[in-house]
């Protein structure tokens, strides 16, 4: 399997400099910044309808990937 053309094409430059610890640092930093965005949902969506707030963050979610789904898919062809 090819690897996808964001890092194929970056595989040269500042890429290269990445280490193990900051790609801990980065996951730790999307983990944190998920489980503030799940919470925030939570919050302001519907805070005493579980079913509706979980409806309304998939309808979100699928309508950002619908709007710009076309290029997160460029990103990894």
């Amino acid at each position: 399997m090819p690897l996808p053309a964001i890092i194929r094409d970056a595989e040269g430059s500042f890429f290269k400099q990445l280490g193990v610890l900051d790609g801990v640092v980065l996951f730790i930093a999307a983990t944190c910044l998920f489980r503030a965005s799940q919470d925030f949902q939570e919050l302001y969506f519907y805070p005493n309808d579980k079913t509706k707030s979980l409806a309304t963050s998939a309808a979100l979610g699928i309508g950002l990937l619908l709007w710009r789904g076309k290029d997160l898919f460029a990103i990894i062809e």
